[in-house]
């Protein structure tokens, strides 16, 4: 895998880290939504180039999943950045670019076919 194509893929809104993944599973109070982001960490990463420097914990994965899923993940993490809700991994600083992702993926999912490149 190159440079460029890593990136590219990386960028999509359909893809997430596993810090964000595991992150929001400390959010999310629905156990099927735990299940599914679950299930995406459980995939095979995006493969990294050869000289990617980071290991398992800079693994990016394609998260398959559905708008419904993904408008109740982005509303409960609204609903945990508006009550200053942390995480284990965002403590101090809040739940920064969370929502925003969520948002970007569920915009992404939400666009009608023949709308653009998914």
């Amino acid at each position: 895998m190159d440079w460029e194509t890593y990136k590219a893929l990386c960028d999509s809104p359909d893809v997430g880290s596993r810090w964000l993944l595991q992150q929001t599973l400390e959010l999310v109070d629905r156990p099927e939504l735990a299940a599914r982001l679950r299930q995406c960490l459980q995939t095979s990463p995006i493969e990294k180039p050869a000289d990617h420097q980071g290991g398992p914990e800079t693994d990016m994965f394609r998260m398959a999943l559905t708008l419904d899923e993904v408008r109740a993940i982005r509303e409960r993490v609204e609903a945990a950045a508006a009550a200053g809700t942390e995480t284990s991994g965002t403590r101090g600083r809040g739940l920064g670019g969370f929502v925003e992702t969520w948002r970007e993926y569920e915009r992404f999912l939400a666009r009608p076919p023949g709308s653009g490149p998914r």
